[in-house]
């Protein structure tokens, strides 16, 4: 991801303080801004969500022998629950 950077810096020369304003004034001045750009790295998961997961979910990072798949909740079953129902059946019964 690329994120913005700004920046502003205000150069002068002879500067001297005003005597009705009591600012600093210059008669040679020169005001210059940039913006950058930089590469981030953002975490597609928070460190929190992997506290947080219940029991039998994981976050997974596919690979399909071919192409990896992006990270994505995986919800598992154990061997012994009856596989012609799904783990979210299961889970409203109770069973998990």
């Amino acid at each position: 991801m690329l994120k913005p950077s700004y920046s502003l810096s205000e150069n002068g020369q002879d500067a001297r303080v005003s005597v009705l304003t009591g600012r600093a004034t210059s008669h040679k001045a020169t005001l210059s801004t940039s913006k950058t750009y930089s590469t981030q790295m953002l975490p597609t998961f928070e460190s929190k969500v992997f506290t947080e997961l219940k029991n039998a979910q994981a976050i997974v990072l596919a690979y399909d022998g071919l192409n990896p798949l992006p990270p994505t909740y995986c919800y598992l079953k154990p061997y012994y629950l009856d596989v012609n129902s799904t783990y979210f059946e299961q889970l409203a019964k109770g069973e998990l």
